[in-house]
């Protein structure tokens, strides 16, 4: 019996349960306690597959505990990557990489495990000393004296005393930080590990402030509910006098979508946000080498020395806006020291990065009108990059949030490049997805909101992480996933002007 030929294409990664939005380089953190580990499966086989059964077999942590669910497939093309997901509960688990195993079977085959690693780090909060510190196998990272550009408004703020900034929802742009490295050994000659043998230091700088900005919006929006996360939820430096400010407009999303009761609107465009924000941190400190790795190059410690720990401090100044896709500027001013059994060494950096992680817009399609008890609304986004070529298949992480005429209910639908159901042809550039509405319609009679007319269509993505995992460290780690490439949320440093939040598309619904 033939053997399934359908296999992971890539590294799983981490999507924050509430938000819907991934973390920084897919990495999991055992600080937000639920998180979707999210994979995409390919079609090997040079032929189509029919009855497909995808399920996790299980994680080799046992700390971190799946919630056990298989997903079906009545055909996936030949070459075709089908996007998978299981929710998982982290709280629990321990720095490291431990293995996912994922089965695959079709019908009249041989079931096929599939098996990689996934990167797990825990981030937690000192108040005495008010500075985070994020653990791996190769060392832990603290990082204190953090500065942030917030929302003065209160815009992102479902609810609490207006007075009380750190329980907004968000954005939080990083200006400032300090950070020291404890490498676990200390280590002789030029470089140390990378963490996982793959990402840069720097990203787990970004997990951190992902993690700060992500608690942030999940305790506020839970109404301070510890249930979900495990580490403080706000940043403690905030806005300085004469700082800018990000002052995003309020979307007035008022659904009650999850049973945490949760404003699935709201927080889901509070964690985009976040994203967008937090990732300036990363393209101040390079795509190609990090702060870590260039302070090390230019101190190369004397022959027989042990690095015992290492600090970079940094401030970051916004030349444009950070937003999705755009590639903005962010002058990085900093300055690293390298601690030795033979004494101390360090080296500084005054310079302007661009980010890389662009693209030249997204352009949505959705029929309109569309009759709302017998059609499905179907959205088809193209996301081009810099030039010609678009993205393709497993390329993204994309998904649409579709919103009810008087933006009392919200929903995420998935976008995929695979050839399924409404996606015409896999890997051709073309993210699809669907919903019925009729099912919404029971949810918008008993809030007496109206069902037809304009719903509203804003499409988010990001890029993945699709490192090979046979290259080097140092030359996977110049790989970043995470990023989000696609929004319709910006931001704005003018305190007069509002964040827009614009649709990409608007489709009338008739009865």
């Amino acid at each position: 019996m033939a053997v399934t030929d359908l296999v992971l294409a890539n590294r799983p990664f981490a999507v924050e349960y509430f938000t819907d939005v991934m973390m920084p380089d897919g990495i999991f953190d055992t600080a937000l306690y639920f998180q979707r580990i999210t994979a995409f499966m390919r079609n090997t086989s040079g032929q189509d597959l029919v009855g497909v059964s995808v399920w996790l077999e299980g994680v080799s942590d046992p700390g971190i505990v799946p919630t056990g669910h298989t997903f079906t497939f009545p055909v996936i093309p030949a070459g075709a990557a089908v996007r998978v997901s299981w929710l998982a509960d982290f709280r629990n688990g321990k720095p490291g990489k431990p293995i996912v195993s994922i089965m695959a079977q079709a019908s009249g085959q041989s079931p096929r495990r599939s098996m990689r690693r996934i990167f797990v780090s825990r981030t937690t909060y000192d108040e005495a000393t008010k500075s985070y510190v994020i653990e791996v196998p190769e060392g832990s990272l603290k990082v204190w004296d953090i500065a942030t550009i917030g929302p003065r408004s209160d815009a992102w703020k479902p609810k609490c005393d207006p007075d009380e900034r750190d329980e907004r929802l968000g954005p939080w742009v990083p200006t400032r930080f300090q950070s020291a490295f404890t490498p676990n050994p200390p280590y002789a000659g030029i470089h140390g590990d990378l963490p996982f043998a793959d990402p840069w230091w720097k990203i787990l700088g970004w997990v951190v402030f992902g993690v700060a900005s992500l608690v942030a919006a999940i305790l506020a929006a839970t109404g301070g509910g510890t249930a979900y996360v495990g580490v403080k939820g706000k940043f403690d430096d905030g806005i300085g006098e004469g700082d800018p400010s990000v002052d995003c407009c309020d979307p007035d999303w008022k659904s009650v979508t999850k049973e945490t009761g949760l404003d699935k609107g709201k927080i889901t465009g509070a964690g985009v946000a976040s994203a967008i924000a937090t990732a300036g941190m990363a393209v101040g400190l390079a795509d190609d080498a990090d702060p870590w790795w260039r302070g090390q190059e230019a101190t190369p410690p004397p022959a027989g020395a042990l690095t015992t720990s290492e600090a970079v401090a940094a401030k970051l100044v916004y030349l444009d806006p950070p937003n999705a896709g755009r590639a903005y500027r962010v002058r990085a001013d900093w300055r690293y020291e390298r601690v030795t059994t033979a004494g101390s060494f360090d080296f500084a950096v005054d310079e302007v990065r661009e980010s890389i992680h662009v693209s030249d817009g997204v352009e949505v399609k959705a029929k309109s009108p569309i009759k709302g008890f017998s059609e499905p609304l179907r959205i088809e986004a193209r996301f081009a990059k810099k030039g010609k070529e678009v993205y393709r298949g497993i390329e993204l992480y994309a998904y649409a949030l579709v919103v009810s005429p008087d933006a009392t209910w919200a929903g995420v639908v998935p976008l995929s490049d695979d050839g399924i159901g409404p996606d015409k042809k896999a890997e051709d550039g073309v993210y699809s997805g669907q919903i019925h509405l009729e099912s919404v319609f029971p949810i918008l009679r008993k809030r007496k909101a109206p069902f037809a007319g304009k719903w509203r269509v804003l499409v988010f993505a990001q890029d993945v992480n699709l490192a090979d995992p046979k290259e080097p460290p140092e030359i996977q780690a110049q790989t970043i996933g995470g990023f989000m490439i696609a929004s319709a949320i910006a931001l704005t440093f003018d305190p007069n002007l509002p964040c827009p939040i614009e649709a990409q598309a608007v489709v009338e619904v008739v009865m």
